[in-house]
């Protein structure tokens, strides 16, 4: 089993050197949290929305959402959504760092933020949004090689990661944050798209 202490030392002391791509344009913006829990072994939390949504029904996600006035910055934004989505106060995470920003299928920049946390006991699932809090143990990513799916949308060509985890499927954008935060903690080069080098954000040729 892998040592709390020394993930989050090794988190702290990558994301000291990490230079995230970071795009501003006219476009939507999302925010969303990246909850690692640190024991009794490093684990990604992950949820499972809620089957009556609009948006990406029963798909695997973290908890995250658009940008609202209120919020003082996009930090702001993933730990409210959090909150309001599994009920974890903010004052549990603490966040150390922020990922490269990405494209949803629709065009909207999602800024990942990554966060941890002693533990996850106090979390609790609101139905309105989500159907399921399970976590994943780290250690399953870093053994574990992904299935890659080439696609081409954006304006760009790049591969879609697939992980299954115990019957759950963890793909689409949340599995290419993973991927780029896996290279980021593990030093493996996994392919991960380039999302600065988008022509059309949103559309799929």
């Amino acid at each position: 089993m892998m040592n709390p202490e020394s993930f989050n030392q090794r988190l702290i002391q990558r994301f000291g050197a990490f230079q995230p791509e970071v795009i501003s344009i006219d476009k939507p913006r999302a925010a969303v949290l990246v909850p690692l829990v640190l024991s009794p072994e490093p684990s990604v939390l992950l949820t499972v929305r809620a089957s009556h949504l609009n948006s990406h029904p029963g798909q695997v996600s973290f908890p995250g959402g658009m940008f609202e006035l209120e919020d003082a910055s996009l930090i702001d934004t993933a730990l409210r959504e959090t909150f309001e989505e599994i009920a974890l106060p903010k004052h549990q995470i603490s966040v150390v760092g922020q990922l490269s920003t990405a494209f949803s299928k629709d065009g909207v920049q999602v800024y990942p933020i990554v966060g941890t946390l002693p533990h996850a006991e106090n979390s609790k699932a609101n139905p309105d949004e989500i159907a399921e809090i399970f976590s994943v143990p780290w250690s399953y990513f870093v053994t574990q090689p992904p299935e890659l799916q080439k696609i081409d949308r954006h304006g760009i060509s790049f591969e879609i990661p697939h992980y299954y985890y115990e019957g759950r499927h963890i793909w689409g954008l949340t599995a290419m944050i993973l991927l780029e935060l896996i290279n980021l903690v593990e030093d493996t080069q996994w392919p991960v798209p380039d999302f600065s080098k988008a022509t059309r954000p949103g559309e799929t040729p």
